[in-house]
């Protein structure tokens, strides 16, 4: 879509405020504020997800009314996985603008637990979606909420789409400028959290009247999710190497991730250079030299029999 000048014009005047911030929690929070004037939405929100830490914080705008946490933070926490974009949110790449609508692909997600008690009562239909990774090993993820009554559209994903590579270098000058390379906002007043537990809600949405079946996940699992991603596997690489420990097959793969039998396998690729292994039997062996002794429990039959 072809953005007209004063498009370019309320973008720079958004980029001059997040140029301001003077550190990553005042950056959230001018982002938030800056797309919600930008856009005629139903709020704006940017957030920071630690999967290791299994923790998310959000700034929103307009921010969150008085008792607004108490009311909807539970549902938010107990079925955060349920999102069309969760295995996006935790994979750790850059991502976007995308998006979901009720009243497109995923109508489904109307169904779910976390719709019904956190999106539908705020008035939720659509999302726009940015994430790019931080430096220190977070991500950011800079949502557009629609509404009925702001559907938003094509011209709010191409804005985001011209401000995206912007927002992301300012976040990187702010967090330098910081030198904090620890969780940056985890203390802000009112945030929202959720646990968002690597590997453990990754099923696809289940049909009308049915509860999917979640995996589990102790220690064991999350230290070899953090082993794996010491050794340079991205977050998405380190589940699939894991699953792939696990004897899963490459449609079990897909399946359980949500994603293409091909995406796998462009995955694989990289987890076998990262390794310099060539094989699954490889990938499996190098899991347990990598992993912690007791995280063998949750990799299923002996690996090198496969």
């Amino acid at each position: 879509m072809q953005l007209e000048a004063a498009d370019y014009a309320a973008i720079l005047d958004v980029l001059e405020s997040v140029a301001g911030s003077h550190d990553t929690r005042d950056y959230a929070a001018r982002v938030s504020a800056g797309l919600f004037r930008l856009f005629p939405c139903q709020g704006a929100s940017c957030t920071e997800i630690d999967v290791t830490g299994r923790r998310v914080v959000s700034e929103p705008a307009p921010p969150f009314p008085s008792g607004w946490i108490a009311q909807y933070g539970p549902a938010f926490e107990k079925f955060a996985w349920q999102h069309p974009l969760f295995g996006t949110f935790i994979s750790g790449e850059r991502v976007g603008p995308t998006s979901w609508s009720i009243d497109g692909a995923e109508s489904s997600f109307a169904r779910t637990e976390l719709y019904r008690s956190f999106y539908e009562p705020n008035g939720v239909r659509r999302q726009i979606v940015l994430i790019f990774p931080t430096s220190h090993g977070t991500s950011i993820v800079i949502s557009i909420d629609c509404a009925a009554a702001h559907p938003c559209g094509g011209r709010e994903a191409a804005m985001l789409s011209t401000i995206a590579p912007l927002l992301e270098t300012s976040y990187r000058l702010v967090s330098r400028a910081e030198g904090n390379l620890v969780w940056p906002f985890a203390d802000a007043p009112g945030a929202v959290k959720a646990d968002l537990t690597p590997l453990a809600r990754q099923e696809p949405l289940a049909p009308l009247g049915e509860s999917p079946e979640k995996l589990t996940i102790d220690d064991a699992q999350l230290r070899a999710h953090q082993a794996l991603r010491s050794a340079g596997l991205t977050a998405r690489q380190a589940e699939i190497a894991l699953l792939v420990a696990s004897g899963a097959a490459t449609s079990q793969i897909a399946t359980t991730l949500q994603i293409s039998t091909g995406t796998v396998r462009k995955h694989l690729e990289a987890v076998h250079a990262t390794l310099g292994v060539s094989s699954r039997a490889a990938v499996a062996a190098t899991v347990m030299r990598l992993v912690h002794p007791e995280a063998a429990g949750i990799l299923g039959q002996p690996l090198l029999s496969r």
